[in-house]
């Protein structure tokens, strides 16, 4: 039976990235094995050679915008002249609207992700442009579809939904190596915040969360990220004589099963958010969470752990639920045994499956 013919194109290629592209990698490798795979890469870091299964690897090179564009388009011509007529762009604007060109005159078609609550920040104009042009809008949850039929004029029937996911073998086991280099202890309480230090991802509530736990020694607030409110965040702490508190800078993703592995929970006050991948990683990890009831979050958790799901901007609920799960052992381990469960279905193994029907 011949296999589909996707092309992805990728706007990043680093082993050693701290952002969510480095799930996408292992993905692509897992889908090739079951479709017939071409690859666009925008920027790549890294040896190439890691897509196993993948004859057509086009790397762009150029780097003045202009001919960047010009490269992306020829890649995506060279794709199509090779029977490639599924595009799969992940955010990429310039590898929607080449794709969506030459999908339109040679009748392919073009599969845009995008997961976010982007009309929050005024994102409007140019996404709205892309998703009227390409053929389906890929997404994460279904608490999206709303916000982009109301912002985007996106119709349901453009939308199909596509879980995150992670691979459940990553975080079988504690990495040692990872617990020395950042000197951690395994008999701490480690709460754990990992995201880019922005306020969008709520960097700004750090330390009124924390400051609520100076009491406790046993507590500290593990934050792993860098970003824009990086500084201000340092001075936060210094102004507030904060000792509870550890930044450990630009962290890549591929060492965060074992940070969630030896934290105690998770919390995660982010203004907007899509399909929260950082939840996916607490739940594989058995660690419960708290967080702001954004986008996909109440959508993807289980039942266990919708208390601890609250308003936003209500930090003094999420204080209080962190107290709770830390002070009741048994309401712990019944949300980290629900956690453990409800992770089962988003395993690589399962959507990759997913993935590859989107182009039935």
């Amino acid at each position: 039976m011949n296999k589909k013919k996707v092309c992805y194109i990728l706007p990043e290629f680093d082993l050693e990235t701290d952002s969510h592209f480095f799930y996408i990698y292992n993905l692509i490798n897992e889908v090739s094995q079951d479709l017939d795979m071409a690859l666009i890469i925008e920027r790549s870091k890294s040896d190439i050679s890691f897509f196993k299964n993948i004859k057509n690897v086009y790397v762009q090179k150029f780097r003045f915008k202009l001919l960047r564009i010009l490269e992306n388009l020829l890649f995506v011509i060279l794709a199509r002249t090779k029977g490639y007529n599924n595009f799969y762009v992940h955010y990429s604007y310039i590898g929607a609207f080449n794709a969506s060109l030459i999908s339109k005159l040679t009748k392919a078609k073009v599969f845009y992700w995008n997961c976010g609550m982007a009309w929050l920040f005024g994102k409007h104009k140019i996404l709205k442009f892309i998703l009227s042009i390409v053929n389906y809008l890929v997404t994460g949850v279904n608490a999206l579809k709303g916000g982009y039929y109301q912002h985007y004029n996106v119709p349901e029937d453009k939308i199909k939904i596509m879980p995150n996911w992670v691979n459940l073998e990553d975080f079988k086991d504690l990495n040692q190596d990872i617990v020395n280099k950042y000197k951690l202890d395994n008999s701490e309480s480690y709460i754990l915040f990992i995201h880019r230090l922005s306020c969008r991802k709520g960097a700004d509530y750090i330390v009124s969360v924390a400051k609520s736990f100076t009491d406790n020694q046993d507590i500290e607030f593990l934050i792993a990220g860098d970003g824009p409110y990086a500084e201000r965040l340092k001075n936060e702490i210094k102004e507030n004589n904060l000792k509870n508190i550890r930044l450990l800078g630009r962290t890549p993703t591929k060492e965060t099963p074992y940070l969630m592995k030896i934290s105690k929970i998770f919390f995660m006050p982010s203004k907007e958010e899509g399909f929260p991948r950082v939840l996916l990683e607490s739940m594989a990890s058995g660690l419960p969470y708290v967080a702001f009831d954004v986008g996909g979050t109440r959508e993807i958790s289980p039942r266990e752990e919708q208390e601890f799901i609250y308003d936003f901007g209500d930090a003094d609920s999420m204080v209080k639920g962190i107290k709770k799960l830390l002070s009741n052992d048994n309401l712990y381990y019944q949300v980290k045994k629900a956690n453990l469960e409800n992770i089962k279905k988003f395993d690589i193994s399962k959507v990759k499956n997913i993935f590859i029907n989107l182009f039935n």
